[in-house]
């Protein structure tokens, strides 16, 4: 990460915030070696108990590569190079909870060594699982990580 001060909003001032602003937000097709695609299940909203790809928002004073490399580290406790990523798409998702919520969100694949374990944010997720085809997309999934996913097996 960049030696820049990275900020992000208290809670509460985030709740403002969702109100008021489309969220700046990122995602991760991450390639499990030859393996698959790695998938996991979220605990919190906008996709509860909804299976998905690992993603976070940006906070002010990082870079995209500082967003991703944060993604893959502390959600799936895995290390990346961003400059080997492939942009796959971007997706508004608009959303019924949260003060009525959207976000811009942009999708990124990216290959990493299967040798390097798994290890999820128990905050954020309780379960994952590698897939290999458009078909074994499971349900439930939410609209934008099922829009990148359709993206990123069409385009392989």
């Amino acid at each position: 990460m960049s030696k820049k001060e990275i900020k992000f909003a208290p809670r509460e001032i985030f709740e403002q915030i969702l109100e008021w602003s489309v969220i700046p937000t990122f995602d991760l097709i991450i390639e499990y070696g030859n393996q698959g695609i790695l998938l996991v299940k979220r605990k919190n909203a906008p996709y509860k108990n909804q299976w998905a790809l690992p993603g976070l928002r940006m906070f002010k004073g990082e870079e995209i590569d500082d967003v991703l490399a944060r993604i893959a580290k502390n959600e799936v406790g895995i290390q990346i190079d961003p400059k080997q990523k492939h942009l796959i798409n971007q997706y508004v998702g608009k959303f019924s909870t949260e003060y009525k919520r959207q976000d811009i969100s942009t999708g990124y694949s990216i290959r990493v060594d299967s040798a390097q374990p798994i290890n999820l944010n128990k905050e954020h997720f309780f379960q994952f699982r590698i897939i290999t085809s458009h078909q074994q997309i499971p349900s439930p999934m939410g609209a934008m990580y099922s829009h990148y996913l359709k993206e990123y097996f069409s385009n392989r």
